[in-house]
């Protein structure tokens, strides 16, 4: 992962990290003097900071953005199995063939601000950790479980033996989000950016929900319409908690 804030919101969540990554003018910042002291307080110096010091060009060639601030941190893949995660009267999104990575990066983000339980993404997703994505979920990754799982119709049968209901985000639905009733255990279908669900996925959902557009856009961007229909299962499911 790159960027201070990623290396900060690693070190807060306290997942074990390989080592930290450096150009040698980041060394002479008060950054670095701020991630040095986060590093000692949150592992109580039992574990030694391994940390890889290159220059400015080594970085550069590493860094997969244009303006580097000069810090990352190379850290294990979580890895998370179905069985793990998904539980009865839990809230989940099924992200079906999602491709984007700043959709994907925003919804994750969005996920975790909502309080939902987890996030299940199909094998046609793009991937998690794509450097993007990770950018995109400003540290979220690390407070939400995301799982691999084949697909929507292979994974409908566990989700529904549990209790949880299916809602399939549909632009014609009859049913529209602000008329739906949602329970706690709920789990939000969003489909590809350009071709929604597949009728697989449709064909497997307790419910079609569309969201109001009296404007004249043809659509919502995926992130935008998970977003909606994540908060509208929050407002509806039960009181949300106001920090």
């Amino acid at each position: 992962m790159e960027g201070l804030r990623a290396v900060e919101e690693a070190l807060l969540s306290n997942v074990n990290i390989d080592k930290i990554v450096v150009s040698d003018s980041f060394m002479n910042t008060e950054f670095f003097k701020k991630i040095s002291e986060l590093y000692s307080s949150t592992y109580k110096n039992n574990v030694e900071l391994v940390l890889l010091v290159v220059n400015e060009h080594i970085f550069s060639l590493i860094s997969e953005t244009e303006t580097p601030q000069g810090i990352g941190a190379v850290l294990p893949i979580p890895h998370y199995r179905q069985e793990q995660v998904i539980k009865p009267n839990c809230n989940y999104l099924l992200l079906e063939n999602l491709q984007d990575p700043g959709n994907m990066g925003t919804i994750i983000r969005t996920a975790d601000a909502a309080g939902f339980d987890g996030v299940l993404c199909t094998k046609g997703c793009v991937d998690v950790y794509n450097s993007k994505v990770l950018r995109s979920t400003v540290g979220s990754i690390f407070h939400i479980p995301v799982v691999k799982c084949g697909s929507v119709e292979g994974l409908a049968p566990s989700l529904k033996s549990m209790g949880l209901k299916l809602y399939a985000a549909h632009i014609t639905a009859g049913s529209t989000c602000f008329e739906q009733e949602f329970s706690k255990g709920s789990v939000v279908l969003i489909g590809n950016e350009a071709n929604g669900l597949t009728k697989d996925a449709l064909d497997r959902a307790d419910c079609l929900v569309s969201i109001p557009m009296p404007g004249k856009a043809e659509s919502l961007n995926a992130s935008i319409a998970a977003a909606i229909l994540m908060y509208e299962v929050v407002r509806k499911s039960s009181p949300p908690v106001i920090k």
